[in-house]
Parts: C-alpha cells; sequence; structure tokens
C-alpha cells in the first residue's frame, strides 16, 4: 500500500497499460462522489461510472483491450483528506473502509479469479460522506488531479482495433 506522492508514482505506471477504470461512489454523499465525478470528466468507454453496485459492471473486465482493472473509490484509510492510496491485488483488505455494501477486496479477489485480471484500487480519503454532504475542498482538489491523470492515460491505451490489428 502507498500513501500520498507514492500513490500517485504508482497509479501513473499503473496506468500506463490499457485499464478498466470503475469509479465507484454516491454522487449524494459527499466525498464518495470521487468515482462517479472523475469519471464525468474523462470521455472514455473504459472508465466507468458505476454508482454505488459496481458489482453490476465487472464483467467488463473481460473486454480484449483491457490488461487491468482499476477501482476508483473514497477509501477511509486515516489520512488526510484528499490524500491518496494506492493497494494493488492482496494489498487490498476489508479494513480499508468502504461505504458500499459490497467491499472493494471482494469485488477484486472476484476480478483476480474469474478473468484472471490484475487489479487495483486507488483510494482518496474522504472528509464528509454525509448523505446531502457536498464534496469538501480537498477532495475535489484530489479528483481534479486524478481526472487529469486518467485523461492523459486514455489518450495513450489502444483501442481494440489498435490493439488487435497487424498490418499484412
Amino acid at each position: 500500500m502507498r500513501r500520498g506522492r507514492g500513490a500517485e508514482q504508482k497509479l501513473r505506471a499503473w496506468l500506463a497499460r490499457p485499464t478498466l477504470v470503475l469509479g465507484i461512489g454516491h454522487p449524494w454523499c459527499g466525498d464518495d462522489a470521487l468515482g462517479p465525478q472523475v469519471c464525468a470528466a474523462v470521455d472514455d468507454p473504459r472508465v466507468v461510472d458505476c454508482g454505488d453496485a459496481p458489482e453490476r459492471f465487472l464483467g467488463m473486465a473481460a473486454a480484449p483491450d483491457i490488461a487491468q482493472v482499476l477501482l476508483l473509490d473514497a477509501i477511509d484509510f486515516g489520512g488526510r483528506p484528499g490524500q491518496f492510496v494506492f493497494c494493488e491485488g492482496e494489498e487490498l483488505t476489508e479494513r480499508a473502509g468502504t461505504t458500499h455494501t459490497t467491499g472493494l477486496a471482494v469485488l477484486s479477489r472476484f476480478l483476480m479469479e474469474a478473468y484472471g485480471t490484475p487489479v487495483a484500487a486507488l483510494g482518496v480519503q474522504p472528509a464528509d460522506t454525509r448523505f446531502g454532504a457536498q464534496v469538501t475542498p480537498p477532495v475535489a482538489a484530489a479528483m481534479r488531479r486524478l481526472a487529469a491523470r486518467v485523461r492523459r492515460a486514455v489518450r495513450d491505451w489502444p483501442t481494440e482495433r489498435e490493439a488487435t490489428w497487424t498490418p499484412s
């Protein structure tokens, strides 16, 4: 598990490969809107707003142009509001605080076992996830940085057609 700058460096390296990005969160619960808001800022079919039901989108990991899966969510890991945490595969445990009925560790294990897909989670420490709360300034700033990073990465990923096309 990496926090802060280390998490951002790990994210940069992770996004060098075509990735299914699943944004998780509830848009009406303050900082928990992280995943959906980042997805809304990135226009690509591999960046998916799952709302608070990511289990409905897991089959997308089987697409041929997907090398791995990144779960984006507000995760209470005891950091400063707006701070990043990056967890790969087995580092993701049920202790990571999530506001959703299906924990990120369960989703990660399912994806790895069902599809053999590498999985990581990028979390942002929330400050307020109450229903009706607004996104707090430190989390809004983290969302903007994260959306910019994902937008830059998406431009470099091959599309399914580019990934399978070979010259004759």
